[in-house]
């Protein structure tokens, strides 16, 4: 219900338990946080990197997490609507999250076509493919089509389209798109 906006990135007090219960703390340097029963937290800098179609979206990333602790915990979950399936949703996403994970365990420094900060956890991989399905709609659905799909489900859009009918009247992109065919 609140939204914080710092100048810069800012400095987060983080918290990690491992596994033999030692407990870590340190300072995160963060560009966004969403909180369960608190603020989204965004620094203009990651902002106005938005907006673009190249997959990154601060703004989208932080909103998919608080859509996703309206149910609880994030957990790349969101209370899904009545005519959608959790174990479809849940097949869908659990899939496409093993074969990232898949792809960068061969090789930690692979090129994947999203960002591999999705294969961090569920919660991360929900709020990474949002910020493709609304501005990298051609990559994700390229990447995980049946993703795009559960995704054009619960946003009850179909940014790939919209996508579609901008570059369909986009000068630029249709002499880009020649020049390409033409080599």
């Amino acid at each position: 219900h609140e939204i914080v906006l710092y100048p810069d990135d800012f400095l987060s007090p983080q918290r990690h338990r491992d596994a033999s219960g030692v407990e870590h703390e340190w300072d995160g340097e963060h560009s966004g946080e969403a909180w369960q029963q608190g603020p989204v937290i965004l620094a203009w800098p990651g902002v106005l990197a938005s907006g673009n179609w190249e997959g990154y979206n601060l703004v989208i990333h932080e909103l998919a997490h608080k859509l996703d602790m309206l149910n609880g915990d994030a957990n790349g979950l969101p209370p899904l609507h009545h005519d959608m399936r959790v174990q479809e949703w849940a097949s869908v996403m659990q899939s496409a999250f093993d074969d990232l994970n898949r792809q960068l365990d061969r090789n930690p420094d692979a090129e994947t076509a999203i960002d591999p900060y999705a294969a961090e956890n569920p919660a991360e991989f929900f709020a990474v493919t949002s910020e493709y399905f609304f501005s990298a709609p051609d990559l994700l659905v390229s990447s995980y089509p049946q993703v795009y799909e559960q995704l054009s489900h619960f946003y009850r859009q179909d940014p790939l389209a919209r996508l579609h009918q901008l570059q369909a009247g986009d000068v630029r992109y249709q002499t880009e798109r020649q020049a390409h065919y033409d080599v």
